[in-house]
């Protein structure tokens, strides 16, 4: 644990399981691309890329509860450590059924429900742990520097999985990734930090029987639920931007898959300079104020890119939309940090999780048959209407100005 007035930067503990971890993140987008490539371009079927995003969500929803029981019983680094394993392995026997030419589809299923287990698994322990990493003082920077990870990974892993893929291939791409998992494996076997303590078999027990505490946690806090509540209706208006984008840039600005390309760099872009921003801020002592504000922002500049018809300005917009998002996850993941008792700060962040991922499905399904009636635009507008009356909503639930 770090003591108190020391440089955050200097924090040998946390720079190696940060670092580790954000090879493992870039690794994760760079087979991202070589994955879905290789679904798309084998089915043809833009169904059969939603199926494996809905499989890994379900995934995500299900297993939430009693990962997080786990994640509060047992040594939470060694966990880590396992599910890098697993990741490491599942992705390179992908890769190498794909070199062989032996994958087929289901297996791409099977994968993706044991990658999203092991990643919430693995993603929750993490979060959980970061309070015993750094002081209470340095969360926001520490959350920070977490959310910059997966921003620079959302600017590079794209570009270089494409670029692997053609050089090499999908197979040797999905080889990469799996070392990427063991290089993050490696840099907690140089490191320690405190877990739970929780002895014998009749805890393990009692704590799977208690899976849903997390959730009942968040329930007898208002307070967090309702803070919950506002992020799962977020994660529902914005998870059909990942269909409505590429409509946008080719029906809409006329851009074509360039101009996909240039609106996705700007997300990315956005949340890099989000989670660099959330870093210079250092401490905030109104967390429940900043996220509020920050739900007004983000929507009000969804809805704008819905209106925008100029591929700049468009770009523009969707650059504020991931400064929001950045800022708005630093900060969730900081007040379930200092709201939440370490010994149940797992089943909390599984219970999170589970909620505001539980309606992604939902939502994807749902755009489909929107889409027969309504434009994209018309579509992004309301979404971006919503999120901001959602913010305001917010603003006169009881607590969440103070969190």
């Amino acid at each position: 644990m770090q003591t108190a007035g020391t440089s955050l930067l200097r924090n040998r503990n946390f720079l190696w399981v940060w670092g580790g971890q954000s090879v493992s993140i870039l690794g994760s987008q760079m087979s991202y691309i070589a994955l879905f490539w290789w679904v798309y371009e084998s089915t043809g079927s833009s169904a059969a890329l939603a199926s494996v995003a809905i499989a890994s969500a379900v995934t995500r929803f299900l297993a939430g509860p009693l990962a997080g029981a786990f994640i509060d019983r047992v040594d939470r680094r060694r966990l880590m450590l396992g599910m890098n394993v697993v990741s490491a392995l599942t992705m390179s026997t992908v890769g190498t059924l794909l070199f062989f030419g032996r994958l087929q589809v289901w297996h791409v299923y099977i994968s993706s429900v044991i990658a999203a287990g092991a990643t919430l698994v693995h993603r929750s322990a993490l979060l959980a742990s970061i309070p015993n990493l750094v002081t209470k003082e340095q969360l926001t920077q520490a959350n920070s520097l977490d959310q910059i990870a997966y921003s620079t990974s959302g600017i590079l892993g794209p570009a270089l999985g494409g670029v692997l893929v053609g050089l090499l291939g999908s197979g040797p791409t999905m080889w990469l990734d799996a070392i990427t998992f063991l290089v993050a494996g490696a840099s907690l076997c140089l490191v320690s930090f405190a877990s739970p303590k929780v002895v014998g078999a009749e805890g393990l027990r009692q704590s799977v029987v208690t899976a849903l505490s997390g959730f009942r946690f968040l329930y007898e806090r208002k307070s967090l639920l309702s803070m919950v509540a506002l992020y799962g209706i977020t994660n529902f208006m914005l998870a059909p931007t990942s269909v409505l984008f590429p409509i946008m840039a080719s029906d809409v600005l006329k851009a074509g898959a360039e101009g996909l390309g240039f609106l996705m760099s700007a997300v990315s872009i956005g949340t890099l300079l989000g989670g660099a921003f959330t870093w210079l801020l250092k401490r905030v002592k109104r967390h429940g104020v900043a996220i509020l504000l920050g739900f007004a922002v983000l929507g009000t500049a969804l809805a704008l890119f819905g209106m925008t018809r100029s591929l700049p300005l468009a770009m523009i917009t969707l650059g504020v939309v991931g400064f929001a998002v950045a800022v708005l996850n630093v900060f969730e993941s900081v007040v379930i940090q200092v709201h939440t008792p370490d010994e149940l700060r797992g089943r909390a962040f599984a219970a999170l999780n589970a909620l505001t991922q539980s309606l992604r499905p939902l939502s994807l399904a749902a755009v489909g048959g929107l889409l027969l009636f309504l434009s994209a635009p018309v579509v992004l507008i309301g979404c971006g209407v919503a999120v901001v009356v959602s913010g305001l909503g917010g603003a006169c639930l009881k607590g969440v100005r103070e969190l």
